[in-house]
């Protein structure tokens, strides 16, 4: 079943003056209902500062992810950059979406789409901005705020959420339980990602401009090829043909179902 979770991975980096609430969670919440319930998971906190250790840490996940049995979440405790670049380690080093995300896909790749990301970041939404359309999916979903989230809000929300996917095994299930209660973090799963990222580039792509731009192109490389050229029926063909097979191409991405 989508979101079912057997490892819950808490990392964090946050300066030693603040809320450290990735250990709070952890402590108050996650390892106190797992080891006292004796819940059938699999649990570890990380408290990482130079960017080395936190790409050294997910190769350790991408390395060992084929031996995890279940779906497996990483849960990030750190800031957002404020140009929505990406993430702000601790010694104020930047690790951007594209760089998350090529970390991100060989685990999900390895667990056969059983990755699952949430953050108690500001602007963690924007995630989706580092998806390379035509590759391999980078995790099956996330939950992520598309704004600046405090404290209060992480500890609150987020109990309820580690306290249902405990309880419920189930990260969906757990979200659709924090959202009753108000919360500002959002789920969205690959698919929904796809769709955004397709729409996009479909609107790019029926911008007159560059419509005709990749028409004039196409003539450009017909008659280099010595080919007849197409006439106006036939050149909206090839447009709507070559939107097709893209939009194919880049749905391919999201196909886990020869996983095994």
């Amino acid at each position: 079943m989508v979101g079912d979770i057997k490892y819950i991975v808490i990392i964090e980096s946050l300066k030693d003056t603040e809320h450290l609430t990735g250990r709070e969670l952890y402590d108050d919440c996650i390892r106190r209902k797992i080891d006292y319930q004796d819940k059938p998971f699999t649990h570890k906190y990380y408290r990482v500062s130079a960017k080395s250790d936190f790409v050294e840490l997910l190769k350790y996940y991408s390395e060992n992810a084929s031996y995890i049995s279940g779906g497996i979440l990483l849960h990030f405790e750190m800031h957002g950059a404020e140009n929505k670049s990406g993430l702000v380690l601790s010694d104020d080093t930047l690790i951007t979406w594209s760089e998350l995300v090529e970390l991100f896909r060989p685990i999900n790749i390895k667990t056969c789409n059983q990755l699952f990301i949430t953050m108690a970041t500001c602007y963690g939404r924007f995630l989706y901005k580092g998806v390379v359309s035509d590759k391999k999916s980078p995790y099956s979903g996330y939950i992520s705020a598309s704004k600046a989230v405090y404290p209060e809000e992480i500890i609150n929300k987020y109990s309820i959420l580690f306290e249902q996917l405990i309880d419920g095994g189930n990260l969906v299930d757990a979200y659709l339980e924090m959202e009753k209660h108000e919360s500002n973090f959002y789920y969205k799963d690959s698919e929904g990602t796809f769709k955004d990222g397709f729409k996009s580039f479909l609107e790019k792509f029926n911008d007159p401009e560059i419509k005709a731009k990749f028409i004039d192109d196409c003539l450009i490389e017909t008659k280099g090829a010595g080919a007849t050229i197409p006439d106006e029926e036939m050149t909206e063909f090839i447009f709507q043909k070559a939107l097709h097979d893209t939009y194919k191409i880049q749905k391919e991405g999201f196909n886990f179902r020869d996983c095994k």
